[in-house]
């Protein structure tokens, strides 16, 4: 079971700070809560985790709430928990969500720099401005293929 004080843990893990109030007069974490507690029990079980995830899959119409699921990815791509993505990680997420043809085009975007310069690290909070509906490229990419 994951609660509002664990979710905000995770959040501050990764050194991202929820809004303490959003239009509904709640705060960000209790939001994204409310978004998958399909039984409205106050936490996220194990039934609301799994139907999250696999309808954030599936979701052709954009419409389904992806908070909870971008952190869900980021967390598990993170493979050393060291709190950032590598380039690796990352377009691990690109295939899993666009295939392989659009992970190419895109990590060519993404990823644009000399042979000799270190592999980008992407912070959670990067990563969330990456997969922004309006201005990321991964959720203009999503978009284009729904």
């Amino acid at each position: 079971k994951i609660d509002v004080h664990e979710l905000q843990a995770m959040y501050e893990d990764l050194g991202y700070k929820p809004r303490k109030q959003t239009e509904y007069g709640v705060s960000e974490v209790e939001d994204v809560i409310w978004e998958v507690d399909e039984d409205a029990n106050g936490y996220i079980d194990w039934e609301n985790f799994v139907q999250l995830y696999m309808r954030c899959r599936k979701d052709k119409s954009g419409k389904e709430p992806t908070r909870l699921y971008n952190l869900i990815e980021f967390m598990v791509c993170d493979k050393d928990g060291g709190g950032t993505m590598s380039e690796d990680e990352c377009m691990e997420i690109l295939f899993h969500r666009f295939g392989k043809e659009q992970m190419k085009e895109m990590t060519d975007k993404l990823f644009k720099h000399n042979s000799d310069e270190a592999e980008k690290e992407f912070s959670y909070t990067e990563f969330l401005q990456l997969v922004d509906d309006k201005n990321g490229i991964l959720g203009q990419a999503a978009k284009k293929g729904r």
